[in-house]
């Protein structure tokens, strides 16, 4: 199969956010799991390299949890047919002392945004994500003189980026606006991939809970390879909404070889013929 055939086989319009962990109660009543043996331990397998010196990106990545979820997530399998409401675990969300540092006179918007998270949130009505809410790729192709290419497989179909290494942002892109993942391009800062995306819309939320944003925001992600983990870290800077620049909260992924399927196209089922918000996430 070739590159462009990886990459074409794997791309389907998304609208994200069913990423989440396996449940752990049992894990809970059983007690902690042991530390795996060091021999074990994916972070401390050597980080491959590419022939120009940067780590190598390539593969699959499973990831733990989303954007909305707080530190000291564990690893875990995605389960992409879960209903959101299972896996918000609002409590705790809310307990989070990270959180969207939005200006106060605009609190009372988040809040109405988030009662009527169902009715607006466009990740209801079979429309992309958007970034940094897709969180990291679930798989990346990094090869000589072409964009880095970030693939994702989404509970609602699968989506694509293409980042372009040591370029300016594209013109033309930025000319249409109205993007749902904006206009990315790279840099290499050591060993870390630093990704800059600007150019969005405002339809997308940066998460649940109505975290909205303005077409001023610009997202750097932060990308490094430790043996076979796949470190991510995105900062979100949008002055019209914003304090100040926000980090969110760190995710890991592991090396698995599991591969990215072709999930089945959202159907966007009209909101007026459901009763329910349970009704409305099976969809």
């Amino acid at each position: 199969m070739t590159f462009l055939n990886t990459i074409v086989t794997t791309v389907a319009l998304s609208a994200a956010l069913y990423l989440v962990g396996p449940a752990v109660s049992a894990q809970r009543a059983a007690g902690p799991p042991a530390a795996p043996p060091a021999g074990d331990d994916p972070a401390r397998k050597p980080t491959p390299r590419l022939r120009d010196g940067h780590p190598d990106l390539n593969g699959f990545w499973a990831i733990g949890r989303g954007p909305d979820t707080p530190v000291g997530s564990s690893f875990g399998e995605r389960n992409a047919f879960i209903k959101r409401g299972d896996a918000r675990n609002a409590a705790a969300q809310y307990a989070d002392p990270n959180q969207p540092p939005y200006k106060p006179e605009l609190m009372p918007k988040v809040e109405e945004l988030a009662k009527n998270e169902s009715k607006v949130d466009t990740a209801f009505f079979c429309k992309p994500g958007g970034v940094p809410r897709i969180g990291p790729p679930h798989a990346i192709v990094q090869a000589p003189g072409m964009p880095i290419v970030f693939l994702y497989q989404l509970g609602a179909g699968n989506t694509f980026r293409q980042v372009p290494v040591g370029t300016a942002h594209d013109k033309i892109a930025l000319g249409l606006g109205d993007l749902y993942n904006g206009d990315s391009i790279a840099r290499w800062d050591g060993e870390t991939l630093v990704v800059e995306t600007i150019g969005f819309n405002t339809e997308t939320w940066i998460g649940i809970y109505g975290w909205f944003h303005s077409d001023k925001m610009k997202v750097v992600e932060r990308m490094s390879r430790v043996g076979d983990t796949l470190h991510y870290q995105a900062t979100i800077e949008d002055p019209e909404v914003f304090t100040r620049p926000w980090t969110m909260n760190p995710w890991v992924s592991v090396k698995t070889s599991e591969r990215i399927v072709e999930n089945p196209p959202c159907v966007e089922t009209d909101f007026d013929s459901l009763t329910s918000l349970d009704a409305k996430t099976k969809h």
